[in-house]
This record gives C-alpha cells, sequence and structure tokens, in this order.
C-alpha cells in the first residue's frame, strides 16, 4: 500500500500541489471580494460558494486524471501485472484523492476562520458543524465523481442527465435543496449554530457509500475489463447514437414541461370583456378610480380587438387564439404599447394610454396583430427566416382591403417600399431579414414586406397567399425542441412551395419587378 501511495504521489504530485494550492488561492480570491462579503453577512459565507462551485470542478478534474486517463491510456496494467489485488490500487486512488479533499476543506475552514476570529463566535459545537457538513458534502460529491469517472466515454451522457433529472424534479416541486446532502450546504451553512443534522448526515454517508461501492464494482468487474471497454473512445455509430438519445431527451422533458408544468392564469378582476369567436381579450385601468369615459373606452376597444382577431383567426383558420390583456396607464405616451412578457400559455399583456390625445386604436390592433402571432407561435415567427413574413403581414393586414380605416395609405407603403428595394433582393436577404432591415431601416422593410404579400395575392391568387400565411401561423409550435425541428423541417422556402408553386428566388424577382413597374394593391 505504501508503495502504491507513492507510485501515485509520485505521477501526479504536480497536479495533486497544484489542486490544494488552486482551491486555496480560490478562497482568498472569494472570501477578498466585498460583494461576496457583504451579501453574506458571515466569513464562513465563502465557504459555502466553494464548495458548491469549485470543488465540484475539482472532483471531475481529479478523478479523470487519477482514474479515467489511467484506464484509457492503459497505464495502470503496470500495477496489475504486480502480484497484489486490485482493490488495493483503486482504494489507494480513492484515499489520496478523498484525502486532499479532506486536507483542502480544513484548510479552507482555517483560512476562513482566521481573518474572521475577532468577530465570529467560534464555539465547539458551531466549529463541529462546519466541520462535519463540509466533509459530508465532499465524501459525497467526490464519491459521485469516483464513481462517475470510470463510466468512461459515456460520463459526459451519464452527467447531462443527472442535471436534467434534478433540474426535472426542482421545476416539479420537488425540493431538491431539503434532501441529504444538498441541505447540509443550504443558506443555513455559515449561520446554524444549534441544529445538528443528524438525519441529512446519515442519509449522505449512506448515499457516499452506495456511489463509493458502485464505483469500485465497475473497477473491478469482470478483472476491470468492463472499465477498461468503457474508457476507450466512442465509435462513430456510438456518437450519433448518443446524439439522437440527447435530442429525444431534451424533447421528452420539454414534452412534460410544457404539458405538467401549469402556469398561473391571469386575472383582472372588474376587466371590460371582448369576445368574438376564439378570441378573447380583457381591457382594465391601472388606476385608482377610472373616470366613466376611461370605462366606456376600455369596453369598446376591447370589443373592437376581439373583432378583429376573430377576422384574424378566420383568414388564418387558426382554431385558437391566446388571450389579450390590456391594461391601461395613464403614465404612458400615445400609441406607447409596452409587453407585458407573459408566459406564451398565458397569453399577450399590452401597457398602453388608451385616453391620450394622439392614440390611435388602429396602431394598436396592428401591434396586437403582431405581437398575438409571436405568442401563438413561442417566438417561432420572428426568427430572421421567418420575420419577413412576419413583418409584412402586420403592414398588410392592417392596410387590407375592405376594412373601413387603414393604419395609413396605401400609396405610402408602396413609395416607401420603392425606396428601400436594395438593388440585390432576393432569397439571400429574404433569409437574413434582420441584418436586410438593419440596412433599410425598420418600418422601411416592414413595406417592403407588405408589398411582397400584395405581390404574392396579386399574381398567384387570394388562396394561394392565405394558404402561405396560414401555414406560417395557424400551427401551434411547441416551446421546447419539437417546435424548432418543425420549423427546420417546413421553412418557408416549402411553404411558398407548396402554397403557389414557386422559389423564393423566383418570387423575390416578381416582388421586385412589381415595385419598379407597378405598385401592388393589397
Amino acid at each position: 500500500m505504501r508503495g502504491l501511495l507513492a507510485k501515485e504521489l509520485r505521477q501526479h504530485r504536480v497536479l495533486l500541489l497544484f489542486f490544494f494550492l488552486l482551491l486555496a488561492g480560490g478562497f482568498v480570491l472569494i472570501g477578498s471580494n466585498s460583494m461576496i462579503h457583504q451579501a453574506g453577512g458571515s466569513g464562513f459565507f465563502a465557504v459555502r460558494f466553494l464548495l458548491l462551485s469549485f470543488l465540484p470542478l475539482g472532483c471531475l478534474v481529479l478523478n479523470h486524471a487519477l482514474i479515467a486517463t489511467e484506464f484509457r491510456h492503459k497505464t495502470q496494467l503496470f500495477l496489475e501485472g504486480l502480484p497484489l489485488p486490485r482493490w488495493r490500487m483503486l482504494l489507494v486512488k480513492y484515499a489520496l484523492g478523498f484525502g486532499l479533499m479532506f486536507a483542502s476543506v480544513v484548510t479552507v475552514l482555517f483560512i476562513a476562520w482566521w481573518p474572521a476570529r475577532g468577530t465570529e463566535a467560534m464555539t465547539p459545537r458551531f466549529a463541529t458543524l462546519l466541520l462535519l457538513k463540509s466533509i459530508g458534502w465532499v465524501s459525497f460529491v467526490y464519491a459521485l465523481f469516483f464513481a462517475h469517472a470510470f463510466l468512461g466515454r459515456y460520463r459526459i451522457p451519464f452527467a447531462v442527465l443527472i442535471l436534467l433529472a434534478l433540474t426535472s424534479l426542482n421545476q416539479a416541486g420537488v425540493e431538491i435543496a431539503s434532501f441529504g446532502p444538498f441541505q447540509l450546504i443550504d443558506e443555513r451553512f455559515a449561520f446554524e449554530r444549534q441544529i445538528f443534522p443528524a438525519s441529512a448526515l446519515w442519509s449522505t454517508a449512506g448515499l457516499a457509500f452506495i456511489i463509493t461501492a458502485l464505483g469500485f464494482g465497475l473497477g473491478l468487474m469482470r478483472d476491470a475489463t468492463v472499465a477498461t471497454l468503457l474508457a476507450e473512445k466512442m465509435s462513430s455509430r456510438e456518437k450519433v447514437f448518443m446524439t439522437f438519445l440527447a435530442l429525444a431527451g431534451i424533447m421528452t422533458a420539454g414534452y412534460l414541461q410544457d404539458h405538467f408544468t401549469n402556469a398561473t392564469p391571469v386575472r383582472l378582476p372588474g376587466a371590460s370583456e371582448g369576445f368574438d369567436g376564439v378570441a378573447q381579450v380583457y381591457a382594465t385601468a391601472a388606476v385608482d378610480a377610472p373616470k366613466p369615459d376611461e370605462t366606456a373606452r376600455l369596453a369598446k376597444v376591447a370589443q373592437d380587438i376581439a373583432n378583429e382577431l376573430a377576422a384574424l383567426a378566420a383568414y388564418l383558420r387558426c382554431n385558437s387564439l391566446p388571450p389579450v390583456f390590456i391594461v391601461h396607464r395613464r403614465d404612458l405616451a400615445a400609441n406607447e404599447f409596452q409587453n407585458g412578457h407573459l408566459k406564451a400559455v398565458q397569453g399577450l399583456m399590452v401597457r398602453v394610454n388608451l385616453t391620450a390625445p394622439e392614440f390611435e386604436a388602429k396602431r394598436l390592433q396592428a401591434w396586437i396583430t403582431q405581437e398575438i402571432l409571436i405568442t401563438r407561435t413561442h417566438g417561432i415567427a420572428k426568427r430572421e427566416r421567418n420575420a419577413w413574413v412576419l413583418d409584412g403581414f402586420a403592414v398588410w393586414w392592417s392596410n387590407r382591403e375592405g376594412i373601413a380605416q387603414p393604419t395609413e395609405h396605401w400609396s405610402n407603403v408602396t413609395a416607401m417600399a420603392a425606396k428601400a428595394l436594395p438593388s440585390e433582393f432576393g432569397g439571400k436577404q429574404l433569409h437574413r431579414w434582420y441584418s436586410t432591415r438593419n440596412s433599410l431601416g425598420e418600418d422601411n422593410a416592414r413595406a417592403l414586406a407588405a408589398v411582397g404579400l400584395a405581390t404574392l395575392e396579386r399574381l398567384h391568387g387570394e388562396e394561394a397567399c392565405r394558404q402561405f400565411l396560414s401555414s406560417s401561423f395557424s400551427h401551434e409550435f411547441s416551446a421546447d425542441a419539437r417546435g424548432w425541428l418543425r420549423d427546420i423541417l417546413n421553412p418557408v422556402e416549402s411553404r411558398l412551395r407548396r402554397a403557389a408553386n414557386i422559389s423564393v428566388d423566383a418570387f423575390a424577382k416578381e416582388w421586385r419587378d412589381s415595385i419598379s413597374q407597378k405598385p401592388a394593391q393589397p
């Protein structure tokens, strides 16, 4: 055993010394940070920060060097040729790493106590609590990464799986912080002086023992051939399989979160309500005592916008729309619209001054039209490859034929589009729409996109235009990776070809010629 220990010290002496100094030096840097010291209120608050951040990373690196690297390069075969049990080799590696961690934590506790010895009431009970909690946490983390190192090429997928599981449990309402090792380093770590966490210490010790036994089991199974095989590099097939497995795991986690995580419904007591088909609009005043004209204005705006959204849903063939919540505030400027940033499943909230002298209801309707489509598609509609359709639709819809009061005269829209038309305009500019919009200006780019939709309707028919827009906005995209994947598999180019049987580049040419020759009518 002494010879094995000497061999490990000679082989890894530089790493061990560097790691020990790194922990001590890292704590000095953390402890000297005035912001952390003021936020903690205790000299041992930085110790908890170190145990939660630097210590797990250190255990990962240390076990990688002691175990994973040796099994991958098969340098342990020399020791296996000696007449000694294999478990001794693993025990020495485990004891060396854990001893270094133990010494590092004791040193860090001493460094934390020394400058605070005049302000911290360091009773024997408090010192014992700090030491036991730290050792318990270290034993759990080191055992976890010790067993983790034997997984070889599956270490990263396994770590991602553990993180996803802990995150899912936490979002599902399971209090991870109150369980065993996590309870030892909770927010009371630097302050608790009386309560002895016997239950947490016992559960941590049992968990560390089980994980350590699993690590030794992997290292000893079938004469260590299992650990050696796992330490080899992944084949191409394994990489592809693990990639698809990771994507499936992410999509499954997103699906479960989307279906089992309930968002708090928005309630506006006393709000004016507007309903029309699938459209639901609620308007309320964020004032102490609304005036009669404000109340009447809320009711009218709510119903008008509900009627507009119902027409929108019918045109796009949407079977549902998120609810809209309008909050009237007197302190906002006219036509200043603030997004309340609700979750997509909760709906869309807008803050606006409805009684400002220059307020225009049509501009509010145009803003809600665009934001409701972003909310419905969980942001898919505003991604750069789709954004030109969204920008154009907001202007085109508010100026379509048949409405009594368009947002602005269509001649102004076509004039802006003709002025903004780039010298080189094609599918590349549409795919990089944000760059195009930055170079042209937001209003000019929206006008250009609106004329494009009008051109599509005029040259290829109303049904083709409607089918293209419906395929862009009517689908209920998921908030997880499924929505992203669906958008990738069904891009704008495919939607346009199915609706009008034309490519994006050919349509961009028609679009450009239409602007330069004859203005298109909405």
